[in-house]
Order: C-alpha cells, then sequence, then structure tokens
C-alpha cells in the first residue's frame, strides 16, 4: 500500500511539473514575399465619444503577398499587441483595440476601407498589393444614408 501511494505522488508531481512547465515561443514564420502596406486605426464618427482610444494613422507594416485584409489586420494587431477579435463563422472583426460591434448602440460596429475606397468584398476575400493603405473606422452604421 505504501508504494502505490509513492507511486501516485509521483505520478502527481510529475503532471504537477509538467502542467506548470514552459513551453517555448513558437518561431514566427519568416515573411517570404513581402508587400508594404500601411494601417490605419479611426474613429469615423464624431458624435461617438470612444474612451481611451487612439487612432493610428498610416502606420507601415508588412505582410506576406496574397494575404488577405483580414490577414494583415490579424499580423498588425498581433505585432503591436493590439486586441482583436473575428467572428469566425461570419468572417468578420467584431473587435479592435477594446472597440467591440455594439458597443455604443446596436448599430455600431468596423468597416474596411483599402486605398480610400470600400470595397465589394469582404476583407476575408479582399486581397492585399504592394502600398495597400488599410484602414479599420469605428462607426454608426444608422447614421449613414443608404
Amino acid at each position: 500500500m505504501k508504494k502505490l501511494l509513492t507511486v501516485l505522488c509521483i505520478i502527481a508531481l510529475l503532471f504537477a511539473v509538467t502542467a506548470c512547465s514552459t513551453k517555448p515561443a513558437a518561431e514566427e514564420t519568416p515573411i517570404v514575399n513581402p508587400v508594404n502596406l500601411s494601417f490605419s486605426l479611426l474613429d469615423g464618427e464624431d458624435e461617438l465619444d470612444l474612451e481611451d482610444f487612439e487612432e493610428i494613422q498610416d502606420d507601415p507594416f508588412i505582410a506576406e503577398e496574397g494575404s488577405s485584409v483580414l490577414e494583415a489586420t490579424q499580423l498588425y494587431c498581433m505585432s503591436h499587441d493590439i486586441s482583436i477579435s473575428v467572428d469566425s463563422s461570419k468572417g468578420y472583426i467584431t473587435e479592435i483595440a477594446g472597440l467591440t460591434e455594439g458597443d455604443y448602440s446596436e448599430m455600431t460596429g468596423w468597416v474596411f476601407t483599402v486605398n480610400g475606397e470600400m470595397g465589394m468584398l469582404s476583407a476575408e476575400e479582399q486581397l492585399v498589393e504592394e502600398g495597400d493603405k488599410i484602414a479599420w473606422e469605428f462607426i454608426d452604421f444608422s447614421a449613414i444614408a443608404w
């Protein structure tokens, strides 16, 4: 009985040590075919009082050629320690930098432009090209005259 208790204690200790160990950081995948882009994060609506929100204007960064706007945005946010959430079932961004769709009203959320123009494709489908300027704006959709 004493041997069984000793073996169980050793196994429990091994599990505890293994659970507390740190895993080495995953190696970053190098960008093989880089494209130069710029990234902006904007408060698109003056009537929304976005607390503690800091705009980003035309910050240069590099992404992989053939990346989508969504992938490039995720890369930028991860490399700059900016929170981001994506609704994977719908393929769009629901939160960036702590601002979540619906925070200020049912109709607030994120929209993107590439080179100042809204695209006809989703961020998941729109591919980036050399020199593209990606901008995300937090807006109130109810204020837009459709």
